[in-house]
C-alpha cells in the first residue's frame, strides 16, 4: 500500500520538478535552471529498480528519480523510493529515457540509454549506489522537504515541525490535527469519539495512564516532531482504542553522524516552556537526551445550574465557581543505541515526568426547595496532586540476508503515580462550619514483552506473526475526613476509605498476510487476545473478576486507479477496556453536589469499523482525500449523571457522574482534507469531519443522536528574508452526549516567524484568539429515571481566559558529517485502556 502512495507522490514531485523543486534532496550546486515539463505520452511499459547506499549497502527511502526524456531532455515523470530503497515507474511510452537519481546528502546518479521498445515492456535498471557527499549537508538547507499534512494508506500524518507556530504544549498541536477536536479542558476525541489510545514514540506511555488531558499539557509543543492519526490498525497493533490510535513522534537523534544540539523557550501569557535537546552519532553508537520545564496558569469560571423533577425535595441548585489551575511539569528522557552488525542493533530508553497540578476554587452555592426556603453556602479549597512517571525501553532487531525478514524483540516497564489532597472549608453565612480533606494515593504499574516477525514469502507477498504479553497492576489507597464543627479534629468517614487493588493480563497473538497483485494491494490479519482481570477492595472485601476471549479480524484493500489515484477499504474490530481513572472509585469531592467517581464493574466495548477512503495527488501540487465511515460500538461506555434519590439529607441534590455500558453507539461520517499550493511559496489545508451520532442505552430513558462536524484550516506563506506567517483556526460544533450535547467551540490563532543566526536560530510571535478574551462551552445533562421521568436537567458552562500572547525563540548547533544511518525503530505499541477525559475545574 505505501507503495501505491509513493508512487502517487511520484506524480507530484514530477509535476514540481518543472518548475526546479524537485530537489528538497539536491543540493544548490546541482540545482538545474527551470525546465517545462512535456506532458508525457500514455504508455504501458515499465521503469523499476532499487536505490542504496553504496558503502553500507542499505536501501535508501525517499530518494528522488526523474524520468528525462533524452529525445527533448526534458523531464516526463518520477518517483520516489519506498522503505526498501525500490522504486518503479508506469505508463511509459515507447523510447529512449535516462534516469536522474538523487539524494540528500549524496552525489546525484545519472543512468543514461534507458530503453523502452515494446510495450508493456518492464525495464529493471538494477541497483543504483549513491555515495555520500562530503559537503552535501554543510551546504544545504532543507526546506518544504515535507508538507503539513500527509495522507498516508493507513494513517494521516501532521508535521509538526513544519508548524511555525506549534503553541505552548501538546494541546495546542493537537487543536491542529486533522480528525481531532479538543475542548477547553484539554480532551481529545477522534471523529467524535474519546476512546483513543495516545502513544510516544510508538509507546505507550505512564505519563498518559492517569488524564490524557494533564498529559498533553506536560508535553512542550515544540519537542513534537509530528502528530499520526491511525483510524483503521491493522491485526498488528492491539485491538485496544475502538476509534483508533494518536502516536505522538518527538524530535531525537535523526541518524547523523556527529554532535547536534537545539535550545528552546516560548514564553506566553498562559503556558511558558523551556527545553533542550542533545544528539551524539559516532559509528555504531548513538545518544540523545532532552530537558524540559513547562508552567502554565489557566483562570476560568464554572456556573452549574441544575433543575430537579417532581418528588425532590430540593428544586433548584445554582453554583458559581471560580478559580485557576496552576500546572508545573519536569521532564527528563535519554535514549541510546548501538549496532552490533549492519543486520542487528539494540536500542534503550528512559524517559521521566514528574508533573505538578494545583486547582483553587471558591464555590457559592444557591439552593432552592419545595416549601419555599433557600439557603446559601461558600466553599473555599484547593485540590493538589503530583506524580512521578517513567518509562524504560529496550528493542532488539535482527535483520536477515532476505530482504525484509526482520525478528524484533521489545520490552517496557513504566509506573505511574498520582498522589491528590483536597482540602475543603464551608462557610454559611460567613461563618466556618465544616472542614473537609481527603486523599488518593494511587499508581499504575505495566511490563510489557513482545515479539514481531516479518516474513516476505516473494516480490509481491509477505507474512507477519507477533505474540505479546502485558501485565497491569494498579492500586487506589482512598481516604476522606471531615471536621464537623470546623473547630474540631478531623474524622475518618470508613464509608469513603478504603483501598482497591487491580489486576490484569493481556496475552495476544496474531498473523496477517500481505499481497501486491497488479494494482491491487491486500492485508488481512487475525488477532487473537485473552484478558483476565482481578480487582478487590480492601476493606470490604468485594472482588471485581472478568476472563474472556476474544478475536479481532481486519483487512484491508485498496486499489491504484490511476499513478495519483487510490481507492482503499478497511475494515476492523476494536475492543476498549477501561484504565484505573474510570476504575477507581474513589469520588472526588472538590464539588461535594457534583461528584466525579469510577466504576469498578466496567466491562470492555467492542467496536466494528468500516472504512472507504479515495485520495488524488493532482500535478497542480494540490492534494485531495475523502472518507466514508461507520463505527458499531456495542456495550458502549458512556458518562452518566444521576441524581441522588436516597433518604440522607446531606446527599440531597448531589448528582453523581461516573461511566457506565449503556448500550449500543453508531456513528456514520465523512471525512474530507484538501491541500494546495498558495501562489508558489504559500500552501493552504482544510479537513472537516462531519458524522451523524447515534447513541441508544438501555434500560432507562437513555437515547440521543444528531449531526456533528468539527472543521480546521491552516494557511501560511513565506516571504523575503526568511519571514513566515500563518493563520490556523479550528470550529468544533455542538457535540451530542448519551445525555444531552454540548455547545460549539471556535479557536484561531496568527503567527509570524523569522529566520535568524546565518538560519541555524528562529524568533517568532503568536496570538491565540485576539479578538475574543474569553472562550464558552456549556454541557447539557437530561436524566431520567427508571419510569423515564425527567429527575435533572443541568447546565454546565465554563468561561475560561483563553486569549494568549507567545513570544518563542530557537537555536540549532553543532556539526555533523555527511554519512548517514537509517534504521526503522521497533517500539511496543500498547493502544488498549480507555482514559477518563473529564477534567473540569470544580
Amino acid at each position: 500500500m505505501k507503495k501505491i502512495i509513493l508512487t502517487a507522490v511520484a506524480g507530484l514531485l514530477a509535476a514540481q520538478a518543472s518548475y526546479a523543486q524537485i530537489a528538497s534532496s539536491v543540493t544548490p550546486a546541482n540545482r538545474a535552471a527551470p525546465a517545462a515539463v512535456i506532458p508525457p505520452e500514455k504508455g504501458k511499459g515499465k521503469i523499476f529498480g532499487t536505490v542504496q547506499d553504496a558503502s553500507a549497502k542499505t536501501p535508501l527511502e525517499f530518494a528522488t528519480v526523474a524520468l528525462e526524456s533524452e529525445a527533448t531532455g526534458k523531464i516526463v515523470d518520477g518517483s520516489i523510493t519506498d522503505a526498501k530503497g525500490q522504486f518503479s515507474i508506469a505508463g511509459v511510452a515507447l523510447g529512449r529515457y535516462k534516469l536522474k537519481v538523487s539524494f540528500l546528502g549524496y552525489d546525484t546518479q545519472f543512468i543514461e540509454n534507458v530503453t523502452v521498445a515494446s510495450e508493456k515492456e518492464e525495464v529493471y535498471v538494477g541497483v543504483v549506489a549513491l555515495r555520500s557527499s562530503a559537503n552535501a549537508l554543510g551546504e544545504v538547507t532543507v526546506v518544504g522537504d515535507k508538507p503539513l499534512i500527509e495522507d498516508k494508506v493507513d494513517r494521516v500524518v501532521y508535521n509538526a515541525e513544519k508548524d511555525i507556530d506549534p503553541g505552548a504544549a501538546a494541546t495546542d498541536v493537537m487543536r491542529k490535527v486533522p480528525g481531532l477536536s479538543v475542548d477547553l479542558e484539554g480532551n481529545v476525541q477522534l471523529r467524535g469519539s474519546s476512546n483513543i489510545q495516545v502513544l510516544i514514540n510508538n509507546k505507550p506511555s505512564a505519563v498518559m495512564a492517569s488524564s490524557i488531558a494533564d498529559a498533553l499539557q506536560q508535553i512542550p509543543a515544540d519537542q513534537i516532531k509530528a502528530v499520526e492519526v491511525i483510524t483503521s490498525p491493522s491485526a498488528k497493533y492491539d485491538a485496544e482504542g475502538t476509534a483508533g490510535i494518536i502516536n505522538i513522534i518527538t524530535k531525537k537523534d535523526g541518524g547523523l553522524q556527529g554532535l547536534t544540539g537545539n535550545i528552546s523557550a516560548t514564553y506566553g501569557t498562559l503556558t511558558s516552556n523551556a527545553n533542550s535537546n542533545l544528539n551524539y552519532r559516532r559509528g555504531k553508537i548513538g545518544l540523545n537526551t532532552a530537558l524540559g520545564y513547562t508552567l502554565s496558569d489557566i483562570r476560568g469560571e464554572n456556573i452549574i445550574e441544575s433543575v430537579y423533577g417532581a418528588g425532590s425535595n430540593l428544586t433548584s441548585l445554582s453554583q458559581k465557581l471560580g478559580g485557576n489551575r496552576e500546572v508545573s511539569s519536569t521532564f527528563l528522557q535519554f535514549g541510546a543505541s548501538y549496532d552490533f552488525s549492519k543486520t542487528s542493533y539494540i536500542a534503550a530508553g528512559v524517559r521521566l515526568v514528574n508533573p505538578d497540578v494545583t486547582f483553587r476554587t471558591t464555590q457559592v452555592s444557591t439552593s432552592s426547595f419545595a416549601d419555599a426556603s433557600h439557603s446559601r453556602n461558600t466553599r473555599e479549597g484547593s485540590n493538589h496532586f503530583s506524580g512521578n512517571n517513567y518509562d524504560v525501553n529496550l528493542d532488539y532487531t535482527k535483520s536477515f540476508e532476505k530482504r525484509g525478514q526482520e525478528l524484533s524483540v521489545l520490552g517496557l516497564l513504566s509506573r505511574n503515580t498520582r498522589n491528590n489532597e483536597i482540602l475543603m472549608k464551608l462557610s454559611e453565612d460567613k461563618e466556618l462550619v465544616q472542614r473537609e480533606q481527603s486523599f488518593n494515593d494511587a499508581f499504575n504499574e505495566e511490563a510489557t514483552l513482545q515479539s514481531d516477525y516479518t516474513h516476505p514469502v516473494n516480490e509481491s507477498q509477505v507474512v507477519e506473526a507477533g505474540a505479546k504479553a502485558i501485565w497491569r497492576y494498579a492500586e487506589s489507597d482512598y481516604r476522606f475526613m471531615l471536621a464537623q464543627p470546623a473547630s474540631s479534629p478531623f474524622v475518618p468517614q470508613p464509608g469513603r476509605t478504603d483501598v482497591f487493588s487491580y489486576h490484569q493480563k493481556v496475552l495476544a497473538s496474531y498473523a496477517a498476510y500481505g499481497l501486491k497483485l497488479n494494482k491491487y494491494n491486500m492485508k488481512v490479519g487475525l488477532r487473537y487476545e485473552h484478558t483476565s482481570i482481578d480487582g478487590d477492595f480492601t476493606s470490604s472485601g468485594t472482588q471485581v473478576e472478568q476472563d474472556y476471549h476474544s478475536f479481532f479480524p481486519s483487512l484491508s484493500v485498496s486499489k491504484s486507479l490511476q499513478k495519483d489515484r487510490t481507492l482503499k477499504f478497511n475494515y476492523s474490530r476494536r475492543i476498549q477496556r477501561p484504565q484505573l481513572s474510570y476504575l477507581n472509585p474513589y469520588e472526588n469531592l472538590s464539588n461535594p453536589r457534583n461528584v466525579i467517581r469510577g466504576n469498578p464493574t466496567l466491562e470492555a466495548e467492542l467496536t466494528d469499523s468500516y472504512e472507504i477512503g479515495y485520495s488524488a495527488f493532482l500535478k497542480s501540487g494540490a492534494s485531495v482525500n475523502a472518507s466514508l465511515y461507520w463505527y458499531k460500538t456495542s456495550n458502549a461506555i458512556q458518562q452518566v449523571s444521576t441524581p441522588y434519590d436516597g433518604t440522607d439529607p446531606d446527599s440531597v441534590g448531589r448528582v453523581t457522574t461516573t461511566v457506565a455500558n449503556v448500550g449500543e453507539n453508531n456513528s456514520y461520517g465523512l471525512s474530507l482534507s484538501a491541500s494546495t499550493k498558495l501562489w508558489e511559496k504559500g500552501r493552504v489545508s482544510s479537513n472537516m469531519n462531519l458524522f451523524y451520532s447515534d447513541f441508544r442505552g438501555e434500560g432507562r430513558k437513555m437515547a440521543n443522536s444528531g449531526l456533528v462536524y468539527n472543521t480546521n484550516l491552516n494557511a501560511s506563506y513565506s516571504f523575503s528574508k526568511g519571514i513566515t506567517a500563518q493563520v490556523a483556526g479550528e470550529y468544533n460544533s455542538p457535540q451530542i452526549t448519551l445525555q444531552g450535547k454540548i455547545m460549539a467551540l471556535l479557536n484561531y490563532s496568527i503567527a509570524v516567524r523569522k529566520e535568524v543566526l546565518n538560519k541555524k536560530g528562529s524568533i517568532g510571535t503568536a496570538v491565540s484568539n485576539p479578538f475574543n478574551k474569553y472562550v464558552e462551552r456549556e454541557r447539557v445533562v437530561n436524566s431520567y429515571n427508571k419510569e423515564n421521568a425527567l429527575v435533572l436537567s443541568q447546565s454546565n458552562t465554563w468561561h475560561y481566559y483563553f486569549r494568549q500572547v507567545r513570544l518563542s525563540f530557537s537555536y540549532k548547533f553543532g556539526k555533523q558529517d555527511a554519512k548517514t544511518r537509517t534504521r526503522p525503530t521497533k517500539k511496543v505499541n500498547n493502544e488498549d485502556v480507555k482514559e477518563n477525559d473529564d477534567n473540569a475545574m470544580q
